[in-house]
């Protein structure tokens, strides 16, 4: 019994739903820094610009991971893609939340004019 092709359906779903997450999040994060710059809510703007570097972090690290040549040595299966996804995402947070790489601090201070 072959039920290699179960799982396709499933992972093709994730796929959309990670597009529509994207979307959705853009969306916030437009709204967010809209309402604090209306209500001159300095606290809610830092958050909104930490958010914002750790997202950018992440799509730094995914597209580093990218230039990486494959060794062949571990299979690329799509749960080794999640973990790395979920790791990289745990980096950009983790980095962003102390002195980070500097980018909320410049995006607070532009916005904040």
């Amino acid at each position: 019994m072959d039920i290699s092709g179960l799982g396709s359906g499933f992972l093709n779903s994730l796929t959309s739903a990670e597009t529509v997450k994207s979307k959705v999040e853009d969306e916030d994060f437009q709204n967010i820094i809209k309402r604090a710059m209306e209500n001159k809510d300095d606290e809610a703007l830092k958050d909104a610009c930490a958010e914002f570097e750790s997202y950018y972090l992440n799509k730094v690290f995914t597209e580093m991971r990218k230039s990486i040549p494959k060794s062949g040595l571990y299979e690329e299966t799509q749960g080794r893609k999640i973990y790395e996804d979920m790791l990289y995402e745990a980096y950009s947070k983790e980095i962003s939340k102390g002195q980070g790489a500097g980018i909320k601090d410049m995006l607070f201070q532009q916005l904040k004019k």
